[in-house]
């Protein structure tokens, strides 16, 4: 009996619980839900936020916060989802694309993108590798993008050799061509047109760039590359470069022009770069912040490395402005002022007296003086009146101090303005809107208003050698009373304002100071003569000094925040051939040695995030083969210098100080390290930098500079002295201080890395960062 009412209970016992879920679910309030969906969206959950705000908007309707977040979320929980839904696809993991396409559109039944990708999907999965391959050349825009990427570049030689060439003869020019392509493994062609002539050739041991070039200057001859491991040798002359010249077509994207003006400027140096016999079509694309250029591989070459140089970061300048004004106003009053008139008025008296039963009355009348009362004048018949007197002993002493403090931000050569403060009307015209103009109430009064406060315009020009030009105008203003002029009161407005230009160092501050008013002022009231006297005219005078003085200080220092850092490759000098024609020179080993940096740099970076960067990482190990193929770079590729910090994670107390060590591995002839650490201001405190072991371990003086940005940033340089090999290995560079100062977590960040061997030239290296917890 018991076991066939098991299952029954069992059930029983589930919807139980179910039915317990279902209330403590439904008896959570809007408010909890809306809490829960805030938490959720603040890291970016976004479809567990969705979800949240969902439930609150069905249990309160009519509450339009609940709607709005729903609206909002649910185009972030839907994209979030075909994000998702792209990535498994892309793995081969189609039922759980699916699975997110499916529930993108549940949530974004408008999503037009996630109807689109969960068809292509269900397509894909039900059709065999070889449907699924021609379904994708079925498409128009694929087809169309694979014949475009099957389009070739620019053809580039490929020599069997790049052994050096000797050559000494006196032959035609015909033979030293072969004779040189022979040695290299290249075929060499002729113009139909090209007349052959004898000269004297002697080359010891030069490329085979070099060894063409020279040939061609002295035959007055050129080449061309026709396929990688053939050239067609022709005249010299502008008619037949224009025939045999190749041209390309090429778009370049500009990261760094923020206005139309911008790309124009980078256009007009192109175009007057190449000039107009080079037969160059440059044209900008404003929309798309880019430009498209026709021309020759080497002019295309070159204008790549004229974008690189021009199209640059803009450096960014934070100016610290502190405006002080003293108002200090002192007022004193002391002496004592005596009655300052005297009158006497003449009157005559008339006094009526009556009598009755029950009460007697008198009234007095005053009245003017007749001829009749003179001869009985008395005492009784003049009234006197004296004015009043005063003392006074008063002193007012008001100091006033008002700081504004601003921090402006501002681009390069980029006007920045700062307004702090009210707008004033101020009355500028008026006009008559009827016929008659004299009637006042059809009179009009026009307004406009101006600004009124701390007043601040800069643009900021930053050198190469960290120098500032500031072109500022600081002006403060108030208003200090008004007038009525022509039955419209109008306000005064007093100013004090500074308008130049000046160059500082970064970190420089500068005061100008000196914009002073000062005013004095007495004034003096008492009786004649004797308010006049020494000692006696604070007795019988009062004397008022009023003593008022207004001064304004503005202090300047600013701050690089953004640097457009130039190196030997932006400044050194191109070869770029005769004026009738640009071409490049190719330095072989350069361009080896530039290539294993680049591709040393992005595997470095691969390693340091291989989930970002393994395309980089691909395309770098591919061109290092390509290089070892070709015999251009036959060692492998060292790894790069590592700099980490040490320890890497650390807990302290506040209030605490203790040291961090910035160690190098994998060193090979390291002379110089730049390099730059990113702290949490609020809650480490930068004490000292001292030098390592590692760059002094021979004996050598390392010489150590530091500079505390004051945003949370040091810039450290340390270096070995001149003439000195560098040094190999591992060991610390530098050894920072810190004091904790509050609470909390701290990266030290390594944000920029840098080093150099002992010829000055640039090392790959790489730069991690470490965790301080201060509790």
């Amino acid at each position: 009996m018991d076991r066939s009412f098991a299952p029954i209970r069992h059930a029983a016992f589930v919807a139980a619980v179910l039915a317990l879920a279902g209330g403590v679910m439904h008896a959570q309030s809007a408010g909890s839900l809306y809490k829960r969906g805030q938490q959720s969206e603040a890291t970016q959950d976004y479809d567990a936020a969705y979800e949240a705000y969902r439930q609150a908007q069905a249990k309160k309707p009519k509450d339009l916060r609940y709607k709005v977040k729903v609206e909002r979320l649910r185009f972030e929980a839907a994209t979030a989802h075909v994000d998702r839904g792209r990535i498994l696809r892309q793995s081969g993991d189609s039922g759980g694309a699916l699975t997110e396409f499916a529930r993108a559109l549940q949530i974004d039944p408008a999503n037009e993108t996630a109807q689109q990708e969960l068809d292509l999907t269900q397509k894909m999965a039900a059709a065999t590798p070889a449907q699924q391959q021609q379904q994708i050349l079925d498409s128009g825009v694929v087809a169309t993008q694979a014949e475009i990427a099957g389009l070739g570049g620019p053809v580039t030689l490929k020599p069997i050799s790049n052994d050096p060439i000797t050559l000494r003869m006196v032959e035609d020019t015909k033979n030293i061509y072969q004779a040189i392509g022979k040695a290299a493994g290249l075929n060499v062609l002729f113009d139909p047109a090209y007349t052959s002539t004898r000269i004297p050739v002697e080359l010891n041991n030069v490329s085979l760039y070099d060894a063409l070039r020279i040939v061609g200057a002295i035959s007055g001859t050129f080449w061309k590359p026709v396929t990688d491991n053939t050239i067609l040798v022709a005249q010299n002359t502008r008619n037949k470069r224009q025939d045999l010249d190749e041209m390309a077509v090429q778009t370049f994207y500009l990261t760094n022009a923020t206005q139309t003006a911008d790309t124009n400027e980078i256009v007009t140096a192109l175009r007057n770069v190449f000039g107009q016999g080079q037969n160059v079509g440059v044209y900008a694309i404003p929309s798309q912040n880019a430009i498209v250029m026709r021309a020759t591989p080497d002019q295309l070459l070159l204008a790549q490395k004229l974008l690189n140089d021009l199209d640059r970061t803009k450096p960014e300048v934070v100016v610290d402005v502190a405006v002080l004004e003293v108002n200090r106003n002192k007022v004193r009053n002391l002496g004592i002022t005596l009655p300052q008139s005297f009158g006497v008025t003449p009157t005559t008296t008339t006094t009526t007296s009556s009598s009755s039963s029950s009460s007697n009355s008198s009234t007095t009348t005053t009245s003017n003086l007749t001829l009749n009362n003179l001869a009985h004048l008395n005492g009784n018949n003049f009234n006197v009146t004296i004015g009043t007197g005063t003392v006074n002993a008063l002193l007012t002493d008001n100091d006033t101090r008002v700081l504004q403090n601003p921090r402006i931000r501002a681009t390069d050569g980029q006007k920045a303005t700062l307004k702090i403060g009210s707008k004033i009307p101020i009355a500028t015209g008026s006009f008559a809107s009827g016929t008659t103009a004299a009637v006042s109430a059809l009179v009009n009064t026009q307004f406009t208003y101006i600004d009124v406060g701390v007043n601040i315009d800069m643009t900021p020009t930053v050198h190469t050698d960290r120098d500032i030009t500031l072109k500022m105008k600081l002006e403060v203003t108030s208003q200090s009373g008004s007038v009525t002029i022509s039955s419209v009161t109008q306000p005064i407005i007093s100013q004090r304002s500074v308008e130049h230009t000046i160059q500082l160092k970064e970190g420089e501050p500068s005061i100008l100071a000196g914009i002073l008013t000062r005013q004095d002022s007495l004034d003096v009231s008492g009786t004649p003569g004797l308010g006049e006297l020494p000692l006696l005219k604070y007795v019988f005078g009062s004397r008022q000094k009023t003593q008022a003085q207004d001064e304004v200080v503005f202090l300047l220092i600013p701050h690089l925040v953004r640097e457009s850092m130039l190196s030997r490759m932006n400044t050194r000098a191109i070869d770029t051939g005769t004026s009738q024609s640009i071409e490049l020179r190719r330095d072989p080993t350069a361009e080896a040695a530039a290539a294993a940096s680049l591709a040393a740099t992005a595997a470095a970076g691969a390693t340091s995030a291989p989930g970002q960067r393994t395309t980089a990482a691909a395309a770098a190990n591919a061109a290092m083969q390509q290089l070892q193929q070709d015999g251009t770079v036959a060692p492998p590729v060292a790894p790069p210098i590592n700099f980490a910090v040490t320890p890497a994670n650390a807990t302290q107390a506040v209030g605490s100080t203790f040291q961090v060590a910035v160690m190098a591995s994998n060193a090979r002839d390291l002379y110089s390290v730049p390099l730059q650490m990113q702290f949490n201001p609020q809650v480490l405190q930068l004490v000292n930098v001292d030098s390592g072991e590692m760059l002094g371990r021979d004996g050598q003086a390392v010489a150590l500079a530091h500079r505390d940005e004051g945003n949370g940033q040091v810039t450290i340089s340390a270096s070995r002295p001149p003439s000195t090999k560098g040094v190999d290995g591992q060991g610390s560079i530098c050894v920072l201080t810190f004091k904790a100062l509050a609470a909390g977590d701290s990266n030290l960040s390594l944000t920029k890395v840098g080093a150099q061997n002992s010829a000055q030239v640039n090392l790959p290296s790489v730069g991690s960062q470490g965790v301080v917890h201060v509790k």
